[in-house]
């Protein structure tokens, strides 16, 4: 099954990205990895569940964000590559999770991408993960997602 398929099976539409602007990008390839910058779960024209993890947000609807989030990494993979057939597999996502001094369940929290990237990639879909807390994320966002891919 092809990637576009499966995000139709998942009822998944991904978002049309903002323009890149200024001195950086949402996505680079170098080789034959695609390098994806953070991405926070913007939808609806806001950021969804803006705030802290175990402070101002539960740990279930933080989940959820990185779900979301993952997917607005995926718009900006494809808005680079121009679709998902070259990519072969998902190596690295990087998750930071903006909470408080005394959260501990960050990888509950980033499970909400990388369960999204097994379910569209199957066994290429499983990756290292680096997990970090913060005490604040840009626009108030929750959490964070980067991502590394394998490029065909």
């Amino acid at each position: 099954m092809n990637i576009d398929d499966k995000l139709e099976e998942l009822f998944i539409d991904l978002p049309e990205l903002a323009a890149d602007v200024g001195h950086t990008l949402s996505a680079v390839q170098s080789g034959k990895l695609l390098y994806v910058a953070g991405a926070i779960p913007f939808s609806e024209g806001r950021v969804q569940f803006p705030g802290r993890v175990g402070v101002e947000v539960r740990a279930d609807n933080a989940k959820m964000a990185a779900r979301m989030a993952a997917i607005c990494v995926l718009s900006a993979a494809k808005r680079e590559l121009g679709n998902f057939k070259s990519i072969r597999r998902v190596v690295h996502v990087y998750g930071f999770v903006a909470c408080g001094a005394d959260f501990k369940d960050h990888a509950k929290v980033v499970d909400g991408a990388s369960e999204l990237f097994t379910q569209i990639f199957g066994p290429s879909g499983k990756h290292v993960r680096s997990l970090i807390g913060a005490s604040s994320l840009p626009q108030n966002a929750c959490v964070e997602i980067s991502v590394v891919f394998e490029i065909k």
